[in-house]
């Protein structure tokens, strides 16, 4: 069976579509996880009163060089996080702020 280029193009289009249609089922998805786990986080906050904190890495990724993110993963994901965990297990949880930028 040979395809004329009217059906390839159709073809074509048929897969565009779907690859769109699956694009943004996904993203309404995550989205949906997102509020879902966020919803979460605030009941722990509100009901359990729970100290919770907020740490980017986001720019962590957005570095190239191997050695830059390393570095910049140490000083704004590993490190505040070390110091968070050594505060909670001295029981020192009191004024602990934690600035990201």
């Amino acid at each position: 069976m040979q395809i004329t280029p009217k059906e390839s193009d159709e073809d074509d289009e048929s897969k565009k579509m779907i690859l769109q249609a699956s694009i943004a089922s996904i993203k309404r998805n995550t989205r949906i996880l997102i509020c879902n786990k966020l919803d979460k986080i605030q009941r722990l906050i509100n009901e359990k009163i729970w100290l919770v904190h907020h740490i980017i890495a986001t720019d962590v990724f957005k570095e190239e060089r191997k050695e830059v993110v390393d570095e910049a993963w140490r000083n704004t994901v590993l490190q505040p996080c070390l110091d968070i965990v050594e505060r909670f297990i001295k029981n020192d949880d009191q004024n602990i702020s934690i600035e990201c930028t």
